[in-house]
């Protein structure tokens, strides 16, 4: 008759092995045996014994049992169990500390490493007072007197994509400053207004997120004043353009944020002099900023002998830099004399040339605002050949950059125009 009990009992237990039965005829001189399976838990220690014998009498009956051996499985069966239990808690708590700490990296450093692990470079490149207008001028022109197919493509056709709206929140009429802070904020202001917002709040610009945050190097190429309103849109924050004088100080680092341009190249050094030298200055006050600069860790230089002297590799090392060339705006393209003063291109190849090589070893780049800023001027004053060859200047400057860009792919280079006069 069979053993309900023990039935009963051991389906409970869930045995990590099969008892098997046969008949009694298949059975006569055997034993019932307890078949291994593959388990991880302590049940691998038991070897492959018996653990005990009965005769066989019925398939559906198994009598006599040896208590020990109903025991041990019923404790192996608790103890696998209790075991399995421990684990899945220890594995739950295991992945809860594990997510709380990732949670509380990610939120204290995580995502700025994983910013800075990331390295770019961003060229902007800005073409002052320039539209559709000039440039068909300019590659009209140049497609004329280069006799070349009609079709002809200039270097800033090839790369276009789309167009972009400065407008100015005070004019139908946008000017530089309103302009350029379009650019450097991202937001629309007032004319005049160099990175502040309609409230004459100031607004944090792209170069000093640049500098502050993500920890890149950073410069400005203008072949205007370095203080006049483009170049300034990014590294100052005044109520009116004008200001230049204050504009200088801000570039040399003397306010809250301290200096945030690492390399300066451009015009104006006018704005750095005392008024006490009265042929190469044009403050208001005898402040000596180009003496406070140089005290202040910059390396200075104002002529091309300097200007050629600088060595990519070693300028880095010199950094920040501030190089002008001219007491106010450098010279028209049509009149620059290039044994005194750079071209366009020619500071835009050095420039990148020095922020390369300081960032070479570094996980983050740099940032690079390019201005052909006299393009403007010239169609200000109605001087189209002026106009003209500042505008080929720029094309120079483009060609210098996008071949800067196919040699380092991590580079992004955007050329884009603030107004147009």
């Amino acid at each position: 008759m069979p053993s309900s009990n023990y039935e009963k009992a051991m389906s409970q237990a869930k045995l990590p092995y099969t008892a098997v039965a046969r008949t009694s005829q298949e059975m006569s001189s055997q034993h019932v045996r307890f078949a291994h399976e593959q388990h991880l838990s302590e049940a691998a220690d038991i070897e492959e014994s018996e653990l005990f014998d009965m005769p066989a009498r019925r398939t559906d009956t198994m009598e006599g049992a040896d208590n020990d051996a109903l025991y041990y499985a019923v404790s192996l069966g608790a103890r696998r169990r209790t075991r399995k239990g421990r684990v899945f808690w220890v594995t739950v708590l295991s992945l809860v500390i594990v997510s709380v700490v990732g949670m509380v990296w990610l939120y204290f450093d995580g995502i700025s490493w994983m910013q800075r692990s990331k390295k770019r470079n961003v060229i902007l490149m800005i073409s002052d007072g320039f539209g559709p207008a000039s440039e068909t001028m300019a590659r009209n022109y140049v497609q004329q007197i280069n006799d070349l197919p009609i079709d002809f493509k200039s270097p800033l056709d090839e790369i276009l994509v789309g167009s972009s709206r400065t407008r100015s929140k005070s004019s139908l009429v946008t000017d530089s400053a309103a302009g350029a802070t379009a650019f450097s904020c991202l937001i629309k202001t007032y004319n005049g207004a160099i990175a502040v917002a309609e409230d004459k709040l100031p607004c944090g610009t792209v170069l000093e997120a640049a500098k502050l945050q993500r920890g890149m190097y950073t410069g400005l190429v203008a072949t205007s004043r370095i203080t006049h309103a483009t170049p300034a849109s990014f590294s100052s924050h005044v109520t009116h353009r004008d200001m230049e004088d204050l504009i200088a100080e801000y570039q040399i680092g003397n306010y809250s944020l301290g200096p945030v341009v690492d390399l300066m190249f451009g015009g104006g050094k006018c704005h750095f002099m005392p008024n006490t030298h009265a042929n190469v200055s044009c403050r208001m006050d005898a402040r000596d900023l180009w003496s406070e600069a140089q005290a202040s860790g910059f390396h200075t230089l104002s002529t091309r002998k300097q200007f050629d002297a600088l060595d990519a590799h070693g300028a880095a090392k010199s950094l920040p830099i501030l190089g002008a060339f001219a007491p106010s705006h450098m010279e028209y393209e049509i009149d620059r004399d290039a044994a005194t003063q750079p071209s366009l291109a020619e500071m835009s190849a050095k420039a990148l040339g020095i922020l390369d090589a300081a960032t070479k070893k570094k996980n983050a780049g740099f940032f690079l605002m390019i201005e052909g800023s006299r393009i403007d001027m010239a169609a200000h004053t109605n001087d189209p050949a002026a106009h003209l060859r500042d505008i080929i200047a720029y094309w120079d400057a483009i060609t210098v950059v996008r071949k800067f860009v196919d040699e380092h792919p991590d580079t992004v280079l955007i050329s884009v125009s603030d107004h147009e006069t």
